[in-house]
């Protein structure tokens, strides 16, 4: 019988070896890639959490941002990584409601540039106070060493109501200088009575947190 001679497989060439390699690297890259990108998400989401919050942890109120937990052995651990990251001492929820303002009413960024005016309803017999700072959570230094406005410091209207204007040049009135400050951040205190506020009570009164009109700018 005949013998078959079977001829030797030929080796891969170099070019179909070097495409192995390259097709190799790249799925690499693409996974380092997709991991890095995956970090730096996480990253980015976790500052935003901590410093911004979420709906399970803010609640928005027009131009008005509240931490609704803050101060509570409750608070969720971004709630409680925003206080840590601040360093300051936050008012707890349970005794007062803490409002931040970055925009004015249309949604603008608050900024030193411009002229607003802030109108208060009447906020039936609440202390309250009004203060703005930079970006940066700094008091704003100005000539005129004005800060802030409480319920007890402000000229209201006869009807309990209050203006206030926020402006780098003096105006009569209830006015806040910005100075040259950039962008601002508003602040509303509002404490509750020794007797406490339900909940229903507290979501009457978060109805009337004050409108910003933005007048002009420079």
């Amino acid at each position: 019988m005949a013998s078959i001679e079977l001829e030797p497989a030929s080796a891969p060439s170099k070019l179909s070896v070097l495409r192995a390699i390259i097709a190799i690297l790249l799925r690499a890259i693409g996974v380092i890639a997709t991991l890095m990108l995956a970090i730096a998400v996480g990253l980015w989401s976790s500052r935003y959490m901590v410093a911004r919050g979420s709906p399970l942890s803010v609640e928005r109120l027009g131009p008005w941002e509240q931490w609704t937990d803050i101060g509570r052995e409750s608070a969720d651990p971004y709630t409680k990584a925003n206080m840590i990251s601040t360093g300051k001492l936050r008012i707890s929820a349970d005794s007062a409601g803490v409002f931040e303002a970055r925009t004015d009413s249309q949604g603008a960024r608050l900024h030193s540039s411009c002229n607003y005016i802030v109108k208060g309803a009447n906020m039936q017999g609440l202390w309250w106070s009004l203060a703005v700072f930079d970006s940066r959570g700094k008091l704003i230094a100005n000539d005129a060493d004005r800060y802030e406005f409480t319920a007890d410091t402000i000229a209201l209207n006869p009807s309990g109501s209050f203006l206030v204007s926020l402006g780098r040049d003096a105006r009569p009135g209830n006015w806040l200088p910005t100075s040259g400050a950039g962008r601002l951040v508003l602040v509303f205190t509002v404490l509750d009575p020794a007797t406490g506020l339900s909940s229903e009570e507290r979501a009457q009164r978060n109805k009337h947190l004050p409108v910003i009109t933005r007048e002009s700018c420079s």
